[in-house]
Protein backbone atom coordinates (compact mmCIF):
# COMPACT_ATOMS: atom_id res chain seq x y z
CA UNK A 1 0.00 0.00 0.00
CA UNK A 2 0.84 3.11 -0.51
CA UNK A 3 3.58 5.47 2.10
CA UNK A 4 2.02 7.65 4.43
CA UNK A 5 4.15 10.46 2.57
CA UNK A 6 2.68 9.82 -1.32
CA UNK A 7 -1.09 9.95 -0.80
CA UNK A 8 -2.78 12.69 -0.88
CA UNK A 9 -6.18 13.54 -0.07
CA UNK A 10 -8.65 16.85 -0.62
CA UNK A 11 -8.17 20.50 0.67
CA UNK A 12 -10.70 22.12 2.70
CA UNK A 13 -13.81 20.57 1.86
CA UNK A 14 -15.61 24.56 1.36
CA UNK A 15 -13.65 24.37 -1.74
CA UNK A 16 -15.37 21.33 -3.22
CA UNK A 17 -17.52 23.53 -5.73
CA UNK A 18 -14.35 25.22 -7.16
CA UNK A 19 -12.46 22.23 -6.97
CA UNK A 20 -15.04 19.65 -8.46
CA UNK A 21 -16.00 22.44 -11.42
CA UNK A 22 -14.14 20.07 -13.67
CA UNK A 23 -15.63 16.67 -12.15
CA UNK A 24 -14.99 14.20 -15.20
CA UNK A 25 -11.71 14.55 -16.33
CA UNK A 26 -9.63 12.07 -16.33
CA UNK A 27 -6.46 12.93 -18.40
CA UNK A 28 -3.15 13.03 -15.92
CA UNK A 29 -1.49 10.65 -13.79
CA UNK A 30 -0.45 12.71 -10.56
CA UNK A 31 1.39 11.56 -7.64
CA UNK A 32 -1.17 10.22 -5.58
CA UNK A 33 -2.66 6.92 -4.55
CA UNK A 34 -5.61 5.75 -3.68
CA UNK A 35 -5.87 4.42 -0.50
CA UNK A 36 -7.33 0.99 1.19
CA UNK A 37 -7.37 -1.88 4.29
CA UNK A 38 -6.41 -5.19 1.73
CA UNK A 39 -9.39 -7.62 2.12
CA UNK A 40 -10.03 -9.00 5.48
CA UNK A 41 -6.05 -7.29 6.20
CA UNK A 42 -7.15 -3.73 7.29
CA UNK A 43 -3.38 -3.07 6.65
CA UNK A 44 -2.00 0.41 7.50
CA UNK A 45 0.22 2.17 5.01
CA UNK A 46 3.09 2.32 7.01
CA UNK A 47 2.84 -1.87 7.12
CA UNK A 48 2.28 -2.27 3.70
CA UNK A 49 3.94 -0.19 0.94
CA UNK A 50 2.32 0.24 -2.66
CA UNK A 51 2.70 -2.29 -4.51
CA UNK A 52 4.18 -0.02 -7.46
CA UNK A 53 7.92 0.16 -8.59
CA UNK A 54 10.02 2.21 -10.27
CA UNK A 55 9.96 -0.54 -12.87
CA UNK A 56 6.47 -0.80 -13.10
CA UNK A 57 4.96 -2.62 -16.56
CA UNK A 58 3.63 0.21 -18.51
CA UNK A 59 -0.02 -0.50 -20.44
CA UNK A 60 -3.58 -0.27 -20.15
CA UNK A 61 -5.15 0.48 -16.60
CA UNK A 62 -8.10 -1.99 -15.83
CA UNK A 63 -10.83 0.33 -17.25
CA UNK A 64 -9.00 1.36 -20.64
CA UNK A 65 -11.64 -1.38 -22.30
CA UNK A 66 -14.78 0.27 -20.79
CA UNK A 67 -14.47 3.85 -22.16
CA UNK A 68 -17.72 4.56 -24.06
CA UNK A 69 -15.65 7.34 -25.93
CA UNK A 70 -16.41 5.81 -29.11
CA UNK A 71 -13.64 6.80 -31.93
CA UNK A 72 -14.78 9.15 -34.38
CA UNK A 73 -13.72 12.23 -37.26
CA UNK A 74 -15.90 14.37 -35.38
CA UNK A 75 -14.55 15.80 -31.90
CA UNK A 76 -15.44 18.38 -29.67
CA UNK A 77 -13.15 21.68 -29.36
CA UNK A 78 -9.30 21.42 -29.08
CA UNK A 79 -9.45 18.44 -31.46
CA UNK A 80 -10.64 15.87 -29.29
CA UNK A 81 -13.68 13.83 -28.50
CA UNK A 82 -15.92 14.74 -25.41
CA UNK A 83 -14.93 14.27 -21.97
CA UNK A 84 -16.99 13.02 -19.21
CA UNK A 85 -16.60 16.82 -17.84
CA UNK A 86 -17.82 18.38 -21.41
CA UNK A 87 -21.11 16.02 -21.23
CA UNK A 88 -21.80 17.27 -17.37
CA UNK A 89 -21.32 20.43 -18.27
CA UNK A 90 -23.61 20.40 -21.33
CA UNK A 91 -25.83 18.36 -19.89
CA UNK A 92 -28.30 20.89 -19.02
CA UNK A 93 -28.73 22.52 -22.01
CA UNK A 94 -29.17 19.49 -23.72
CA UNK A 95 -32.13 18.55 -21.91
CA UNK A 96 -33.40 21.59 -22.42
CA UNK A 97 -33.37 21.26 -25.63
CA UNK A 98 -34.25 17.20 -26.50
CA UNK A 99 -36.92 16.94 -23.42
CA UNK A 100 -38.07 20.52 -23.04
CA UNK A 101 -38.36 21.90 -26.04
CA UNK A 102 -38.65 18.49 -28.30
CA UNK A 103 -36.14 19.15 -30.55
CA UNK A 104 -34.76 16.58 -32.56
CA UNK A 105 -31.53 14.95 -32.47
CA UNK A 106 -30.34 16.41 -35.52
CA UNK A 107 -31.45 20.02 -34.43
CA UNK A 108 -29.75 19.63 -31.00
CA UNK A 109 -26.67 18.92 -32.47
CA UNK A 110 -26.56 22.05 -34.82
CA UNK A 111 -27.74 24.24 -32.07
CA UNK A 112 -24.93 22.78 -29.35
CA UNK A 113 -22.40 22.66 -32.45
CA UNK A 114 -23.33 26.23 -33.13
CA UNK A 115 -23.79 28.23 -30.15
CA UNK A 116 -21.37 26.10 -27.37
CA UNK A 117 -18.71 24.86 -29.97
CA UNK A 118 -20.04 21.24 -28.57
CA UNK A 119 -18.91 18.67 -31.13
CA UNK A 120 -20.44 14.72 -30.42
CA UNK A 121 -21.33 11.82 -33.27
CA UNK A 122 -25.26 11.13 -33.40
CA UNK A 123 -23.69 7.88 -31.66
CA UNK A 124 -22.64 9.84 -29.15
CA UNK A 125 -25.78 11.40 -28.13
CA UNK A 126 -27.56 8.08 -28.07
CA UNK A 127 -25.62 6.98 -25.66
CA UNK A 128 -25.37 9.79 -23.61
CA UNK A 129 -28.26 10.58 -23.28
CA UNK A 130 -29.75 6.70 -22.70
CA UNK A 131 -27.55 7.04 -19.56
CA UNK A 132 -28.52 10.42 -18.13
CA UNK A 133 -32.19 8.59 -19.07
CA UNK A 134 -33.76 11.42 -21.47
CA UNK A 135 -35.78 9.37 -23.38
CA UNK A 136 -38.68 10.54 -25.93
CA UNK A 137 -40.23 7.32 -25.41
CA UNK A 138 -43.43 6.42 -23.05
CA UNK A 139 -41.80 3.46 -20.50
CA UNK A 140 -44.08 1.98 -17.90
CA UNK A 141 -43.70 -1.25 -16.32
CA UNK A 142 -46.57 -4.20 -16.52
CA UNK A 143 -47.49 -3.82 -13.23
CA UNK A 144 -48.20 -0.07 -13.41
CA UNK A 145 -50.65 -0.40 -16.59
CA UNK A 146 -53.43 -1.21 -14.84
CA UNK A 147 -53.04 1.19 -11.79
CA UNK A 148 -52.59 4.18 -14.47
CA UNK A 149 -55.79 2.83 -16.14
CA UNK A 150 -57.85 3.76 -12.88
CA UNK A 151 -56.14 6.90 -12.48
CA UNK A 152 -56.81 8.26 -15.69
CA UNK A 153 -60.68 6.61 -15.19
CA UNK A 154 -61.19 8.12 -12.21
CA UNK A 155 -59.58 12.21 -13.32
CA UNK A 156 -62.24 11.70 -16.04
CA UNK A 157 -65.29 11.13 -13.89
CA UNK A 158 -64.60 13.83 -11.99
CA UNK A 159 -66.80 17.20 -13.18
CA UNK A 160 -63.73 19.61 -13.60
CA UNK A 161 -62.62 17.38 -16.39
CA UNK A 162 -63.38 19.16 -19.25
CA UNK A 163 -61.29 22.21 -17.89
CA UNK A 164 -58.17 20.53 -18.00
CA UNK A 165 -54.95 20.14 -20.57
CA UNK A 166 -55.18 16.47 -22.58
CA UNK A 167 -51.44 16.60 -21.68
CA UNK A 168 -49.47 14.30 -19.34
CA UNK A 169 -45.51 14.99 -18.02
CA UNK A 170 -43.34 12.14 -18.08
CA UNK A 171 -40.39 11.09 -15.21
CA UNK A 172 -37.75 12.82 -17.96
CA UNK A 173 -39.66 15.79 -17.66
CA UNK A 174 -41.49 15.56 -21.61
CA UNK A 175 -44.94 16.19 -21.83
CA UNK A 176 -46.57 13.97 -24.39
CA UNK A 177 -50.53 13.51 -25.30
CA UNK A 178 -52.64 11.52 -23.69
CA UNK A 179 -54.11 10.10 -26.90
CA UNK A 180 -50.18 8.92 -27.19
CA UNK A 181 -50.21 7.57 -23.77
CA UNK A 182 -53.53 5.78 -24.08
CA UNK A 183 -52.26 3.81 -27.17
CA UNK A 184 -49.04 2.74 -25.81
CA UNK A 185 -51.12 1.42 -22.25
CA UNK A 186 -52.95 -0.34 -25.00
CA UNK A 187 -50.19 -2.10 -26.80
CA UNK A 188 -48.51 -2.81 -23.54
CA UNK A 189 -52.36 -4.72 -22.09
CA UNK A 190 -52.27 -6.00 -25.31
CA UNK A 191 -48.78 -7.81 -25.11
CA UNK A 192 -49.46 -8.23 -21.40
CA UNK A 193 -52.86 -10.59 -22.23
CA UNK A 194 -51.15 -12.40 -24.53
CA UNK A 195 -47.93 -12.98 -22.22
CA UNK A 196 -49.25 -13.46 -18.88
CA UNK A 197 -52.36 -14.71 -19.56
CA UNK A 198 -54.58 -11.77 -17.57
CA UNK A 199 -57.95 -12.92 -17.01
CA UNK A 200 -60.45 -11.24 -19.36
CA UNK A 201 -62.20 -9.44 -16.71
CA UNK A 202 -59.04 -6.96 -16.65
CA UNK A 203 -58.14 -7.04 -20.24
CA UNK A 204 -62.13 -5.82 -20.54
CA UNK A 205 -61.34 -3.13 -18.06
CA UNK A 206 -58.66 -2.23 -19.76
CA UNK A 207 -60.32 -1.99 -23.48
CA UNK A 208 -63.29 0.16 -21.69
CA UNK A 209 -60.70 2.94 -20.08
CA UNK A 210 -58.69 2.96 -23.31
CA UNK A 211 -62.06 3.76 -25.73
CA UNK A 212 -62.59 6.59 -23.68
CA UNK A 213 -59.51 8.29 -23.59
CA UNK A 214 -59.73 7.75 -27.52
CA UNK A 215 -62.51 10.12 -27.31
CA UNK A 216 -60.59 12.89 -26.81
CA UNK A 217 -61.74 14.14 -23.59
CA UNK A 218 -59.29 15.32 -20.95
CA UNK A 219 -58.24 13.92 -17.57
CA UNK A 220 -58.13 16.46 -14.08
CA UNK A 221 -55.25 18.21 -13.12
CA UNK A 222 -53.91 15.45 -10.85
CA UNK A 223 -49.83 14.50 -11.91
CA UNK A 224 -49.55 11.40 -14.06
CA UNK A 225 -45.84 11.55 -14.55
CA UNK A 226 -44.70 7.99 -14.87
CA UNK A 227 -41.48 7.41 -13.29
CA UNK A 228 -38.45 5.28 -14.56
CA UNK A 229 -37.39 2.52 -12.44
CA UNK A 230 -35.65 4.12 -9.24
CA UNK A 231 -32.89 1.68 -9.07
CA UNK A 232 -31.28 3.91 -12.65
CA UNK A 233 -32.19 7.14 -11.42
CA UNK A 234 -30.17 6.57 -8.18
CA UNK A 235 -27.83 4.80 -10.37
CA UNK A 236 -26.90 7.96 -12.05
CA UNK A 237 -26.52 10.23 -9.31
CA UNK A 238 -24.25 7.91 -7.64
CA UNK A 239 -21.70 7.25 -10.13
CA UNK A 240 -21.71 10.86 -11.32
CA UNK A 241 -20.84 11.34 -7.79
CA UNK A 242 -18.42 8.81 -7.59
CA UNK A 243 -16.58 10.29 -10.58
CA UNK A 244 -16.46 13.49 -9.10
CA UNK A 245 -15.55 12.63 -5.57
CA UNK A 246 -12.23 10.85 -7.43
CA UNK A 247 -11.32 14.25 -9.57
CA UNK A 248 -11.77 16.29 -6.55
CA UNK A 249 -9.46 13.98 -4.63
CA UNK A 250 -6.86 13.08 -6.66
CA UNK A 251 -6.64 15.18 -9.43
CA UNK A 252 -6.61 19.16 -8.80
CA UNK A 253 -3.17 19.17 -7.36
CA UNK A 254 -3.87 22.92 -5.41
CA UNK A 255 -5.95 21.87 -3.09
CA UNK A 256 -4.00 18.43 -1.57
CA UNK A 257 -3.24 17.81 2.00
CA UNK A 258 -1.07 15.33 2.85
CA UNK A 259 -2.63 12.01 4.67
CA UNK A 260 -1.59 10.79 7.73
CA UNK A 261 -1.64 7.18 9.69
CA UNK A 262 -4.62 8.76 11.53
CA UNK A 263 -6.67 8.35 8.94
CA UNK A 264 -6.53 4.43 8.66
CA UNK A 265 -6.92 3.65 12.02
CA UNK A 266 -9.98 5.53 11.22
CA UNK A 267 -11.29 3.43 8.99
CA UNK A 268 -9.48 -0.35 10.28
CA UNK A 269 -12.14 -0.47 13.35
CA UNK A 270 -15.21 -0.25 10.58
CA UNK A 271 -13.46 -3.21 8.26
CA UNK A 272 -12.78 -5.02 11.09
CA UNK A 273 -16.31 -4.44 12.55
CA UNK A 274 -18.17 -5.77 9.35
CA UNK A 275 -15.50 -8.70 8.56
CA UNK A 276 -16.09 -10.05 12.07
CA UNK A 277 -20.20 -9.67 12.22
CA UNK A 278 -19.99 -11.41 9.08
CA UNK A 279 -18.34 -14.31 10.26
CA UNK A 280 -20.48 -14.49 13.03
CA UNK A 281 -23.48 -14.53 10.72
CA UNK A 282 -21.98 -17.80 9.10
CA UNK A 283 -21.29 -19.18 12.01
CA UNK A 284 -24.88 -18.76 13.49
CA UNK A 285 -24.07 -16.15 16.02
CA UNK A 286 -26.49 -13.73 15.55
CA UNK A 287 -26.41 -12.24 19.28
CA UNK A 288 -22.37 -11.43 18.56
CA UNK A 289 -22.92 -9.64 15.07
CA UNK A 290 -25.49 -7.51 16.61
CA UNK A 291 -22.95 -7.15 19.16
CA UNK A 292 -20.34 -5.70 16.86
CA UNK A 293 -22.97 -3.83 14.72
CA UNK A 294 -23.97 -2.07 18.01
CA UNK A 295 -20.83 -0.26 17.61
CA UNK A 296 -21.09 0.32 13.85
CA UNK A 297 -23.25 3.83 13.96
CA UNK A 298 -20.35 5.41 16.41
CA UNK A 299 -17.14 4.08 14.03
CA UNK A 300 -18.98 5.15 10.82
CA UNK A 301 -20.16 8.25 11.99
CA UNK A 302 -16.01 8.98 13.10
CA UNK A 303 -15.49 7.94 9.42
CA UNK A 304 -18.18 10.49 8.58
CA UNK A 305 -17.19 13.61 10.03
CA UNK A 306 -13.48 13.13 9.42
CA UNK A 307 -13.97 11.95 5.95
CA UNK A 308 -10.65 9.75 5.36
CA UNK A 309 -9.43 9.51 1.61
CA UNK A 310 -10.69 6.09 1.54
CA UNK A 311 -14.13 7.17 3.13
CA UNK A 312 -16.36 5.71 0.11
CA UNK A 313 -14.56 2.65 -0.28
CA UNK A 314 -15.11 2.20 3.19
CA UNK A 315 -19.03 2.99 3.22
CA UNK A 316 -19.18 0.74 -0.37
CA UNK A 317 -17.37 -2.27 2.00
CA UNK A 318 -19.94 -1.85 4.54
CA UNK A 319 -23.02 -2.31 3.00
CA UNK A 320 -21.82 -4.84 0.26
CA UNK A 321 -20.22 -7.13 2.72
CA UNK A 322 -22.85 -7.07 4.92
CA UNK A 323 -25.57 -7.83 2.37
CA UNK A 324 -23.37 -10.62 0.48
CA UNK A 325 -23.07 -12.47 3.64
CA UNK A 326 -25.45 -15.55 4.45
CA UNK A 327 -27.81 -14.98 7.20
CA UNK A 328 -27.64 -11.08 6.16
CA UNK A 329 -31.25 -11.70 5.68
CA UNK A 330 -31.89 -11.21 9.22
CA UNK A 331 -30.32 -8.06 9.25
CA UNK A 332 -31.82 -6.37 6.55
CA UNK A 333 -33.38 -4.21 8.80
CA UNK A 334 -30.54 -2.96 10.66
CA UNK A 335 -28.59 -2.17 7.45
CA UNK A 336 -31.11 0.01 6.59
CA UNK A 337 -30.84 1.72 9.93
CA UNK A 338 -27.32 2.01 9.39
CA UNK A 339 -27.40 3.59 6.00
CA UNK A 340 -30.28 5.92 7.35
CA UNK A 341 -28.02 7.08 10.29
CA UNK A 342 -24.83 7.69 8.23
CA UNK A 343 -27.08 9.88 6.05
CA UNK A 344 -28.41 11.44 8.67
CA UNK A 345 -25.45 12.08 10.03
CA UNK A 346 -23.65 13.38 6.25
CA UNK A 347 -26.99 16.15 6.80
CA UNK A 348 -25.71 16.98 9.81
CA UNK A 349 -22.01 17.49 8.53
CA UNK A 350 -23.99 20.31 6.42
CA UNK A 351 -21.29 23.57 8.19
CA UNK A 352 -18.62 21.59 5.75
CA UNK A 353 -20.89 19.96 2.99
CA UNK A 354 -23.04 21.92 0.79
CA UNK A 355 -26.39 20.00 -0.11
CA UNK A 356 -24.30 18.98 -3.43
CA UNK A 357 -21.35 17.42 -1.77
CA UNK A 358 -20.87 14.18 -3.96
CA UNK A 359 -20.63 12.12 -0.17
CA UNK A 360 -23.44 13.86 1.33
CA UNK A 361 -25.29 13.30 -2.00
CA UNK A 362 -24.60 9.54 -2.18
CA UNK A 363 -25.48 8.65 1.38
CA UNK A 364 -28.82 10.05 0.87
CA UNK A 365 -29.26 8.47 -2.79
CA UNK A 366 -27.97 4.76 -0.85
CA UNK A 367 -30.80 5.17 1.76
CA UNK A 368 -33.24 6.19 -0.26
CA UNK A 369 -33.03 2.93 -2.26
CA UNK A 370 -33.13 0.53 0.55
CA UNK A 371 -35.78 2.61 1.82
CA UNK A 372 -37.66 1.41 -1.00
CA UNK A 373 -39.33 -2.00 -1.98
CA UNK A 374 -37.45 -3.45 -4.74
CA UNK A 375 -34.03 -3.53 -2.55
CA UNK A 376 -31.54 -3.52 -5.32
CA UNK A 377 -29.31 -2.01 -2.88
CA UNK A 378 -26.54 -4.47 -3.17
CA UNK A 379 -25.91 -4.50 -6.85
CA UNK A 380 -25.95 -1.18 -7.26
CA UNK A 381 -23.20 -0.73 -4.46
CA UNK A 382 -21.65 -3.48 -6.44
CA UNK A 383 -21.00 -0.85 -9.38
CA UNK A 384 -20.77 2.23 -7.64
CA UNK A 385 -17.64 0.58 -5.58
CA UNK A 386 -16.64 -0.58 -9.52
CA UNK A 387 -17.23 2.69 -10.90
CA UNK A 388 -14.92 3.98 -7.32
CA UNK A 389 -12.06 1.78 -8.62
CA UNK A 390 -11.75 2.40 -12.37
CA UNK A 391 -12.10 6.24 -11.74
CA UNK A 392 -8.74 5.39 -9.35
CA UNK A 393 -7.12 3.74 -11.93
CA UNK A 394 -7.75 6.00 -15.20
CA UNK A 395 -7.12 9.53 -13.15
CA UNK A 396 -4.08 7.66 -11.83
CA UNK A 397 -3.14 6.06 -14.79
CA UNK A 398 -0.15 3.20 -15.18
CA UNK A 399 1.89 2.22 -13.40
CA UNK A 400 0.79 3.92 -10.54
CA UNK A 401 -3.07 2.32 -10.57
CA UNK A 402 -1.40 -0.86 -9.31
CA UNK A 403 -1.48 0.53 -5.95
CA UNK A 404 -5.69 0.20 -5.70
CA UNK A 405 -4.55 -4.01 -5.98
CA UNK A 406 -5.33 -4.17 -2.56
CA UNK A 407 -8.85 -2.17 -3.27
CA UNK A 408 -9.72 -4.85 -5.86
CA UNK A 409 -9.09 -7.49 -3.49
CA UNK A 410 -12.10 -5.90 -0.80
CA UNK A 411 -14.10 -5.83 -3.43
CA UNK A 412 -13.40 -9.50 -4.64
CA UNK A 413 -13.93 -10.48 -0.72
CA UNK A 414 -16.72 -8.55 -0.11
CA UNK A 415 -18.93 -9.12 -3.49
CA UNK A 416 -17.24 -12.24 -5.06
CA UNK A 417 -14.26 -12.94 -6.85
CA UNK A 418 -16.26 -13.13 -10.39
CA UNK A 419 -16.50 -9.31 -10.11
CA UNK A 420 -13.15 -8.71 -10.44
CA UNK A 421 -11.19 -8.05 -13.60
CA UNK A 422 -9.31 -10.93 -12.50
CA UNK A 423 -6.75 -12.14 -15.22
CA UNK A 424 -5.44 -8.35 -16.08
CA UNK A 425 -4.75 -7.81 -11.98
CA UNK A 426 -2.83 -11.43 -12.19
CA UNK A 427 -0.93 -10.35 -14.95
CA UNK A 428 -0.14 -7.07 -14.20
CA UNK A 429 0.98 -8.27 -10.21
CA UNK A 430 3.00 -10.65 -10.87
CA UNK A 431 5.20 -8.74 -13.50
CA UNK A 432 5.40 -6.24 -10.39
CA UNK A 433 6.50 -9.04 -8.13
CA UNK A 434 9.18 -10.43 -10.45
CA UNK A 435 10.70 -7.01 -11.57
CA UNK A 436 10.85 -5.75 -7.77
CA UNK A 437 12.46 -9.01 -6.74
CA UNK A 438 14.74 -8.80 -9.68
CA UNK A 439 16.35 -5.40 -8.56
CA UNK A 440 15.76 -5.81 -4.53
CA UNK A 441 15.58 -9.37 -3.40
CA UNK A 442 12.33 -11.38 -1.91
CA UNK A 443 13.19 -9.84 1.68
CA UNK A 444 12.30 -6.45 0.44
CA UNK A 445 9.08 -4.93 2.06
CA UNK A 446 7.45 -4.00 -1.61
CA UNK A 447 8.08 -7.67 -2.53
CA UNK A 448 6.50 -9.36 0.15
CA UNK A 449 3.96 -7.38 0.43
CA UNK A 450 3.30 -7.88 -3.58
CA UNK A 451 3.32 -11.60 -2.99
CA UNK A 452 0.95 -11.03 -0.26
CA UNK A 453 -1.54 -9.34 -2.13
CA UNK A 454 -0.85 -12.04 -4.89
CA UNK A 455 -1.61 -14.81 -2.31
CA UNK A 456 -4.84 -13.11 -1.54
CA UNK A 457 -6.20 -13.14 -5.01
CA UNK A 458 -4.79 -16.78 -5.31
CA UNK A 459 -6.78 -17.51 -2.18
CA UNK A 460 -10.40 -15.85 -3.52
CA UNK A 461 -9.59 -17.72 -6.89
CA UNK A 462 -9.14 -21.73 -4.57
CA UNK A 463 -12.55 -20.25 -2.74
CA UNK A 464 -14.28 -19.28 -5.43
CA UNK A 465 -13.43 -21.97 -8.03
CA UNK A 466 -13.00 -25.11 -5.34
CA UNK A 467 -9.49 -25.77 -7.11
CA UNK A 468 -6.27 -26.76 -5.72
CA UNK A 469 -5.05 -25.23 -2.61
CA UNK A 470 -1.16 -26.23 -3.37
CA UNK A 471 0.15 -22.70 -5.12
CA UNK A 472 -1.55 -21.02 -2.49
CA UNK A 473 0.03 -22.89 0.22
CA UNK A 474 3.50 -22.02 -1.41
CA UNK A 475 2.90 -18.13 -1.91
CA UNK A 476 1.91 -18.25 1.96
CA UNK A 477 4.27 -19.48 2.77
CA UNK A 478 6.98 -17.62 1.04
CA UNK A 479 5.36 -14.23 2.08
CA UNK A 480 6.30 -15.54 5.50
CA UNK A 481 9.71 -15.98 5.00
CA UNK A 482 10.32 -12.67 3.40
CA UNK A 483 8.62 -10.71 6.50
CA UNK A 484 10.75 -12.87 8.96
CA UNK A 485 13.54 -10.20 7.89
CA UNK A 486 11.22 -7.00 8.58
CA UNK A 487 11.66 -4.50 11.01
CA UNK A 488 9.76 -4.82 14.01
CA UNK A 489 6.27 -4.38 14.17
CA UNK A 490 6.27 -3.76 10.20
CA UNK A 491 3.83 -6.66 8.16
CA UNK A 492 2.03 -7.70 11.33
CA UNK A 493 -1.18 -7.87 9.32
CA UNK A 494 -0.06 -9.81 6.24
CA UNK A 495 1.66 -12.26 8.86
CA UNK A 496 -1.57 -12.73 10.80
CA UNK A 497 -3.37 -13.73 7.45
CA UNK A 498 -1.06 -15.78 6.23
CA UNK A 499 -0.88 -17.91 9.70
CA UNK A 500 -4.65 -17.91 9.45
CA UNK A 501 -5.16 -19.13 5.55
CA UNK A 502 -2.42 -21.60 6.60
CA UNK A 503 -4.41 -22.70 9.34
CA UNK A 504 -7.13 -23.75 7.17
CA UNK A 505 -4.85 -25.60 4.64
CA UNK A 506 -3.69 -27.70 7.02
CA UNK A 507 -7.23 -28.19 8.33
CA UNK A 508 -8.24 -29.50 5.28
CA UNK A 509 -5.38 -31.27 4.85
CA UNK A 510 -6.03 -33.61 8.27
CA UNK A 511 -2.93 -32.23 10.01
CA UNK A 512 -4.13 -30.85 13.13
CA UNK A 513 -1.34 -30.13 14.99
CA UNK A 514 0.10 -27.65 12.25
CA UNK A 515 -3.63 -26.41 11.97
CA UNK A 516 -3.62 -25.08 15.58
CA UNK A 517 -0.12 -24.38 15.88
CA UNK A 518 -0.77 -21.68 12.73
CA UNK A 519 -3.98 -20.82 14.45
CA UNK A 520 -2.65 -19.46 17.91
CA UNK A 521 0.32 -18.30 16.33
CA UNK A 522 -2.26 -15.85 14.30
CA UNK A 523 -4.89 -15.09 17.14
CA UNK A 524 -1.18 -13.79 18.91
CA UNK A 525 0.10 -11.56 16.15
CA UNK A 526 -3.18 -10.72 15.93
CA UNK A 527 -3.49 -9.47 19.52
CA UNK A 528 0.08 -7.50 19.26
CA UNK A 529 -1.41 -5.81 16.16
CA UNK A 530 -4.79 -4.64 17.23
CA UNK A 531 -4.86 -5.30 21.37
CA UNK A 532 -6.63 -8.18 22.89
CA UNK A 533 -9.96 -7.06 22.86
CA UNK A 534 -10.21 -6.27 19.23
CA UNK A 535 -12.90 -8.07 17.30
CA UNK A 536 -10.18 -9.99 14.92
CA UNK A 537 -9.19 -11.95 17.65
CA UNK A 538 -12.69 -12.37 18.88
CA UNK A 539 -13.05 -13.74 15.34
CA UNK A 540 -10.29 -16.13 15.18
CA UNK A 541 -10.83 -17.48 18.94
CA UNK A 542 -14.00 -19.25 17.65
CA UNK A 543 -12.40 -20.73 15.05
CA UNK A 544 -10.01 -22.26 17.18
CA UNK A 545 -13.57 -22.71 19.80
CA UNK A 546 -15.29 -24.87 17.03
CA UNK A 547 -11.87 -26.54 15.50
CA UNK A 548 -10.92 -28.08 19.18
CA UNK A 549 -14.71 -29.07 19.92
CA UNK A 550 -14.50 -31.03 15.97
CA UNK A 551 -11.75 -32.49 17.05
CA UNK A 552 -13.23 -33.81 20.23
CA UNK A 553 -11.34 -31.44 23.03
CA UNK A 554 -12.41 -31.65 26.37
CA UNK A 555 -13.89 -28.62 28.15
CA UNK A 556 -10.12 -28.05 29.75
CA UNK A 557 -9.06 -27.07 26.82
CA UNK A 558 -11.93 -25.41 25.22
CA UNK A 559 -12.30 -23.48 28.63
CA UNK A 560 -9.13 -20.81 27.80
CA UNK A 561 -10.30 -19.58 24.51
CA UNK A 562 -13.93 -19.31 25.87
CA UNK A 563 -12.44 -17.54 28.60
CA UNK A 564 -10.69 -15.05 26.34
CA UNK A 565 -14.07 -14.79 24.05
CA UNK A 566 -16.18 -13.45 26.30
CA UNK A 567 -13.84 -10.62 28.06
CA UNK A 568 -14.00 -9.43 24.40
CA UNK A 569 -17.59 -9.18 24.10
CA UNK A 570 -17.98 -7.73 27.40
CA UNK A 571 -15.41 -4.94 26.00
CA UNK A 572 -17.38 -4.40 22.76
CA UNK A 573 -20.70 -4.00 24.68
CA UNK A 574 -19.17 -1.45 27.00
CA UNK A 575 -17.90 0.32 23.93
CA UNK A 576 -21.58 0.95 23.00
Amino acid sequence: MASVDTYHGAGSRRDWDARTSIPFIMGGSPTASASSDVSRVIATQEELPSPVSANAVPGRTVDDRDSDETTSPKTSAGGRCPSRYDWSKHMPTIKQLYIEEDKTLKEVMGIMEKEHNFIATARMYKIRLKKWGYTKNVSVKSEEIEPLLRLLDEAESKGDARATSSEVQLATGRVVGLDRLAAHLRRKAQRQQHNLAVDTRAASQASTSLTRYRRGESPSPVSLAINSPEMYRISEIVFADVHAYVCGRILEPKGLQLVQRSDYDMTSPVFSMVHAASEFLKQGRLNEALALLRVAPARLKNVIMYEPPNILHCLFMVIVHLLSTSGSEQLVSSIKALLAYAAATADENSRHWSPQYPVRRILRSLADLSASKDFHLRDMTVHAWRCLLRSHDLTLGSPDCARTFPNWLDLGESAGFDVLPSELLEKMHWEVYRKRVAEFGEGDMQSWSQLFYLSELERQKVKARGTTSARLQQYLEMTLVGIENARPGQGLVAKYNCQHSLAEIYNDQGQRDLSESFLRAAIDTAAVRHGRNDERVLQMLFELENRLAEWGEGDDKLAEPRERSAGIIVALNNEC
